[in-house]
């Protein structure tokens, strides 16, 4: 095995991370709302840790900048990072909300 491969097998991450400045709204949160970090089609990474365990699910509400409203979807907490933040796998997409979430991350990407 060659220490490319050994990376390649060690990044979990399936979608490319986009950097954003989304505002996030979370069960139990508080209300305050949460900024999200980066993004990708697979989950989200939140600038402040959440009052939940990894492994609990929760629904989000991602306020993109388009005409359509909040986006509802529901994630896992994989965990605290380093700096302070917290992962957030989603879980069961809709075609639907791929399709929205694509079309964002196209706008961020132009």
């Amino acid at each position: 095995m060659t220490m490319e491969t050994m990376s390649l097998d060690l990044d979990r991450r399936t979608n490319e991370r986009t950097d954003v400045e989304l505002w996030v709204d979370a069960e139990g949160d508080g209300g305050d709302g949460l900024r999200a970090m980066d993004l990708s089609l697979g989950g989200l990474l939140l600038d402040r840790s959440v009052a939940l365990k990894t492994g609990t699910r929760v629904m989000l509400e991602l306020r993109l900048p388009d005409r359509e409203g909040a986006l509802s979807i529901e994630a896992e907490v994989t965990g605290p990072r380093r700096d302070g933040g917290v992962g957030m796998r989603f879980i069961c997409l809709s075609r639907a909300q791929r399709v929205r979430l694509a079309d964002y991350l196209l706008r961020c990407w132009a």
